[in-house]
């Protein structure tokens, strides 16, 4: 089969090349990859070294698909179901992470992209333990974007205090900041501000359609002064950090109230120099956020299946596999919201 491999250590080091389609254990199943979504830390992978590839790995994390072949052991699952795969489908299931619902912690877990081969390719092994049923009204394109959109409403609605009434801000308007102000939205949020930078018009005005009630380009207007003249003027009740640059830390701090929370899902880019202790006088909380739940899964899948939550306005572009690269330069130059890889016609 085709898929999209790191073949070395060294950034760039990338292509498509063929390889075996996976074999299959008694518990597992096999998933034809209909749609595969870009995530926004792929194209920074790409450009940089990535250290422990002892072998060429397949990239990408986002997907679904439709069964091609059931193990002997698996049942309630049979060929042609569509389906979604978890992220992170391997893991020990006895700590008390596993355990308490939080899978992605444990120290034994694998996920799609990072310790196992990925999903940018014509076919994905999984654990059927892992699997969730796709609704009939969700589109595979749709229901590909689950991952992300799981990611925003664990950060949010749950690793979060969020209320009706409140103010949130939301740094980074990416798919996974715009998922974020929908879960804000969801929450009741009253104010919901989104900030961005040169070059994120479309995504401003994405995130205007999803509830954002004010959008801000940092190169253009103070985005502290702006944030503290809305509301009561004492901060927002949420900064979630969606972006990365080690400035915005120091801006949620700033911006962030007494007894609010800052969340922080992007990984951070650059050395943080920033004081924190705003933190103790302020007695916020600032919490990182990474994994979902197995009920998460199913939870967006509802949102989608009883049209609370329309994500297919969110893709600007769909290309196929062999055009991966094209699909990160998209997302580098900020020319897509969210970008998909089609494998049905590969």
């Amino acid at each position: 089969m085709k898929a999209v491999v790191r073949y070395d250590n060294r950034a760039e080091a990338i292509e498509i090349r063929e390889v075996p389609v996976p074999e299959i254990g008694s518990e597992d199943v096999l998933v034809r990859v209909a749609f595969a979504g870009i995530c926004g830390t792929d194209p920074h992978d790409y450009r940089r070294s990535v250290a422990g590839i002892d072998e060429p790995l397949i990239q990408g994390h986002e997907f679904s698909g439709t069964i091609e072949e059931v193990g002997s052991k698996v049942s309630g699952y049979s060929i042609g179901d569509r389906v979604l795969p978890e992220v992170t489908p391997y893991y020990c299931g006895q700590c008390s992470l596993c355990r308490s619902g939080r899978q992605a912690l444990c120290r034994e877990a694998k996920t799609y992209g990072f310790g196992m081969p990925g999903v940018y390719a014509e076919y994905v092994k999984a654990p059927a333990s892992a699997l969730h049923r796709i609704p009939d009204n969700v589109s595979l394109r749709s229901a590909c974007m689950t991952e992300p959109f799981a990611v925003a409403y664990q950060a949010v609605l749950l690793d979060s205090s969020v209320r009706p009434g409140d103010t949130v801000v939301v740094v980074g308007p990416g798919p996974i900041g715009i998922f974020c102000t929908i879960m804000a939205k969801l929450a009741g949020a009253s104010e919901i501000i989104v900030v961005g930078t040169d070059g994120d018009d479309s995504r401003l005005k994405c995130a205007q359609s999803y509830g954002a009630t004010m959008t801000i380009n940092s190169s253009m207007s103070e985005p502290l002064e702006r944030i503290l003249s809305s509301g009561d003027g004492r901060g927002t009740h949420l900064v979630v950090d969606a972006a990365g640059p080690a400035s915005v830390l120091e801006l949620a701090i700033k911006a962030v109230r007494p007894g609010g929370q800052i969340t922080k899902i992007a990984p951070t880019r650059g050395t943080v120099t920033v004081d924190l202790d705003p933190l103790i006088y302020k007695s916020v909380a600032l919490r990182g956020h990474f994994g979902i739940g197995r009920d998460v899964w199913e939870r967006c899948l509802a949102l989608m299946a009883s049209g609370q939550v329309d994500l297919e306005p969110m893709i600007t572009h769909e290309l196929p596999l062999y055009q991966w690269k094209q699909g990160y330069e998209l997302i580098e130059r900020r020319e897509a919201v969210k970008v998909i890889l089609t494998l049905e016609r590969v």
